[in-house]
């Protein structure tokens, strides 16, 4: 009992809302073969709300974000964190979602993304809306305890 617990505490810290709004509400039962794939209803938006938290500072948008959840066929964590990244990068970015590096050691999920290594003027910002939603995705499907994306050395 102590572990799904503590997975709802921290799914509650990282998405800054009640377990009830955020995971009843949308809850989708998928297969064994299956993974959970959520992300922010309107991306666009989430994208922009992000970015100028990044920037500005204020209240963090994820409290405040409603989530579509679906199902997606499983094949690696890996592949699920790219999917996630390509997701929010906009159209013009979405290479920059490319999972360069991956790895999971002691229940910690390491993920680089081309764009911690590739950057372009904006790419913080465009980060701040990536991250969240790759560590949620793992959160979801896997039994990682932290998520860390960036540059892995």
């Amino acid at each position: 009992m102590k572990a799904p617990l503590s997975f709802i505490s921290l799914l509650t810290l990282l998405s800054g809302c009640s377990p009830e709004s955020q995971l009843i509400s949308n809850t989708v039962t998928c297969n064994n073969d299956e993974y959970i794939l959520s992300l922010p209803e309107d991306i666009s938006a989430y994208r922009n709300a992000m970015a100028e938290f990044s920037q500005i500072g204020g209240t963090n948008p994820l409290q405040s974000t409603s989530y579509k959840n679906k199902c997606i066929p499983k094949t690696s964590f890996k592949d699920l964190s790219q999917t996630s990244a390509q997701e929010i990068f906009d159209a013009t970015y979405k290479d920059a979602g490319r999972v360069t590096h991956f790895r999971i050691k002691n229940n910690v999920a390491y993920v680089e993304l081309k764009a911690n290594t590739e950057g372009w003027s904006g790419v913080s910002a465009s980060l701040a809306a990536v991250n969240p939603i790759i560590k949620r995705n793992l959160f979801l499907n896997s039994k990682v305890e932290e998520v860390i994306v960036g540059e892995i050395k």
